[in-house]
C-alpha cells in the first residue's frame, strides 16, 4: 500500500500587498477582509448566489457570503481572463467548487471565519482553512472524536492550549479540504503535529509528499495551508 508523507509546521509569513501571483507550481493564498467588500463591485453574482445570500438569516452571514463570492469571482477573472459574472462553477467531488471550463486546470479553495476571509489559487489540489481564535468556544468537547491521544497531549501541554488547539484543527480542516474526500469521521488519522508524518494514500487520496503550513493572522486569527510540498506559497492581500 503506498503511503503520502505530510510535513506540518508553523511559518510566520510575510504578506505582500497589490501582486498578482502565476498559479504554475505555486500556491496564492489571499487575504481579504469582509469589510473590504464596500469597494467591491454590486452585479457580479449570479442568480443562484443572490438567492442563496438572500436566505441568511443574519445580516453579517449574509454580508460575508456575498464579500467572498465577489472576491472569488474578481480573483478568478484575472488569472483566467474571464469576466467576473461569466465564470461559471460546477460541484466537483464531494461537491467541492470547481470552474466548469473543461480546458481551465485551475484549482481554488475558500475559507471564512468572522471578519477574515482566505483563498487559495493554484494549479494543482490544495485546502485552506482559517478560524477566529474564539476564548468562549469550548473546544475540549471535540478533542476525543478529532484528535488523537498523542495530539491531545501536546494540546494540553502547551503553555497557550486554545492557540495550540485551533493551530492544529486548522491543519486537519486544511488537507481535508485539499483531499475532496470528506474525512470528518476520520480526523484522528489525519496528522497535524509539527514534522514529517506518513500515511496511507489511500486515506486522504492524493499522490505524493505534502506540506501543510500554519501562521498566525493580526493576533486573532489562525489559518493553515496544505498541497504539495514542492509548491512555493505566496501570501497576499488582496486589494480592488
Amino acid at each position: 500500500m503506498s503511503s503520502t508523507l505530510i510535513f506540518c509546521k508553523q511559518i510566520s509569513p510575510v504578506w505582500q500587498s497589490g501582486t498578482l501571483g502565476h498559479p504554475e507550481n505555486q500556491v496564492d493564498i489571499w487575504k481579504i477582509s469582509v469589510g473590504d467588500c464596500n469597494f467591491m463591485p454590486k452585479n457580479i453574482l449570479s442568480k443562484d448566489e443572490l438567492l442563496k445570500a438572500s436566505r441568511f438569516l443574519h445580516p453579517k452571514d449574509h454580508d460575508s457570503f456575498i464579500c467572498r463570492r465577489t472576491a472569488l469571482r474578481l480573483l478568478l477573472s484575472r488569472y483566467t481572463n474571464i469576466s467576473p459574472p461569466e465564470i461559471e462553477f460546477i460541484a466537483g467531488k464531494n461537491k467541492k467548487p470547481e470552474l466548469r471550463s473543461e480546458s481551465n486546470k485551475l484549482r481554488f479553495n475558500v475559507s471564512h471565519s468572522g471578519e477574515l476571509i482566505l483563498i487559495a489559487i493554484s494549479d494543482t489540489e490544495i485546502g485552506v482553512d482559517v478560524e477566529r481564535i474564539e476564548t468562549g468556544f469550548n473546544y475540549t468537547d471535540i478533542l476525543k472524536h478529532s484528535f488523537s491521544e498523542h495530539e491531545i497531549s501536546r494540546i494540553q501541554q502547551t503553555a497557550d492550549t486554545r492557540e495550540q488547539f485551533f493551530r492544529l484543527w486548522t491543519r486537519k480542516e486544511a488537507l481535508t479540504k485539499a483531499s475532496s474526500k470528506g474525512l470528518d469521521d476520520e480526523l484522528r488519522d489525519i496528522p497535524c503535529l509539527d514534522g514529517w508524518h506518513s500515511i496511507n494514500e489511500g486515506l486522504i487520496g492524493l499522490k505524493g509528499n505534502l506540506q501543510v503550513k500554519s501562521f498566525n493572522i493580526d493576533h486573532e486569527y489562525m489559518g493553515s495551508i496544505a498541497c504539495q510540498d514542492e509548491l512555493k506559497l505566496n501570501y497576499l492581500n488582496f486589494e480592488f
